[in-house]
């Protein structure tokens, strides 16, 4: 392979271990919840423009910002989703994916209002910095959050396997009345399980902000991506969604440097296609892990 290939799958595999996390959030709350959140993509456009602005008023490393983003964000989807979505949680499920997306619109819309529409960059004065190995550039900000991005998917995958609240959040997924024979609260359940989908997804926001624009729009593309990461990795499936993820970041990647930037949604549609076509569930299936 040529070193122009090997630099975009390299290129790939850093920003899809970013996409992946933008994922998870999805995956948790579809595997415990059983609901498609539309308003997913708004909560990586307030995790990156909370960063944004603690960055751009205060000087604060995009980094430092991230226990602002994941706590406020946490806070917001825990109320969220206590007081407006389990009013029709036990509804059908087109009632859930209505009311996600009015939310998505009024967030959306709110935020446009407040910021416009203009672009803005999150841009540290070692946002340009890299260094070399062997014949691969690599920037130091897209290795740091690739590295943060994973730690983040493994912190949440070992909560789930081993405390209390994470077994409690595994069992309501598989059964909500067996957890609640074992006096398991599920509405407080998820509750939680939507709050921690909003953090680990604001920290994805975060992350995404040092490398892309910040936009109150910016929502729309996630989503679309987090839908193909979480199809192909399997619905509800943690670790599938960092296979997912990094599918879809070396497809954006290969296409951008050899096929042209306009191709890359037509390959994600064509991929997403095989993957229903030849596994419906997913690679690795569904089933909250």
């Amino acid at each position: 392979m040529g070193p122009m290939l090997l630099q975009a799958l390299l290129d790939g595999i850093l920003i899809g271990g970013i996409y992946a996390s933008c994922a998870v959030g999805f995956s948790l709350v579809f595997g415990v919840l059983r609901i498609i959140n539309i308003v997913h993509g708004e909560f990586i456009m307030l995790g990156a423009f909370i960063t944004y602005w603690l960055f751009k008023i205060y000087g604060l490393d995009p980094f430092l910002s991230i226990p602002f983003s994941c706590s406020l964000l946490f806070l917001f989807g825990f109320l969220l989703q206590r007081y407006v979505i389990n009013r029709i949680i036990e509804a059908p499920e087109i009632m859930s994916l209505l009311l996600t997306f009015g939310l998505s619109l009024i967030i959306a819309n709110l935020a446009l209002i407040a910021w416009k529409g203009d672009y803005r960059l999150v841009n540290p004065a070692y946002g340009g910095a890299n260094f070399k190995v062997a014949l691969f550039t690599i920037p130091y900000v897209r290795l740091a959050t690739f590295i943060f991005a994973l730690a983040a998917m493994a912190g949440l995958y070992l909560f789930l396997q081993r405390t209390d609240l994470g077994r409690a959040i595994k069992a309501t997924s598989q059964s909500k009345d067996g957890a609640r024979l074992q006096g398991v609260r599920p509405s407080m359940i998820y509750a939680v399980t939507f709050g921690l989908g909003a953090a680990i997804t604001a920290i994805a926001g975060s992350l995404l902000s040092m490398s892309f624009s910040v936009f109150p729009a910016m929502g729309g593309d996630y989503l679309l991506f987090s839908f193909f990461i979480v199809v192909v990795g399997g619905m509800g499936h943690i670790p599938g969604s960092l296979a997912g993820g990094l599918i879809l970041g070396i497809l954006q990647s290969l296409s951008t440097n050899f096929v042209g930037a306009g191709m890359t949604y037509i390959l994600i549609f064509l991929a997403l296609y095989a993957v229903l076509i030849l596994r419906p569930a997913g690679i690795f299936g569904k089933g909250l892990v």
